[in-house]
């Protein structure tokens, strides 16, 4: 899945969406909600997930993911 080039998914209500694969390099996904999505693969390399809740979320085998991105994210409830 490729995602338009403005990628800008700021507060997006994703939960449960299937990204698989999804090509999310220098996304927004400020605040976005992604409880139970699929993000296994996906390239997130420079993507902005401060904020976004990311319980449940499908991370494995994600790309360029990093522990700085993953500690800006909502890992509480």
């Amino acid at each position: 899945m490729d995602i338009p080039e403005r990628k800008d998914l700021r507060e997006a209500k994703l939960e449960g969406a299937n990204l698989r694969v999804a090509k999310l390099e220098r996304a927004n996904l400020k605040g976005a909600f992604l409880k139970r999505a699929n993000l296994k693969k996906a390239d997130l390399k420079g993507a902005n997930l401060e904020k976004a809740y990311i319980l449940e979320t499908n991370l494995e085998r994600s790309q360029h993911l990093s522990l700085n991105q993953l500690y800006k994210s909502e890992n509480t409830l």
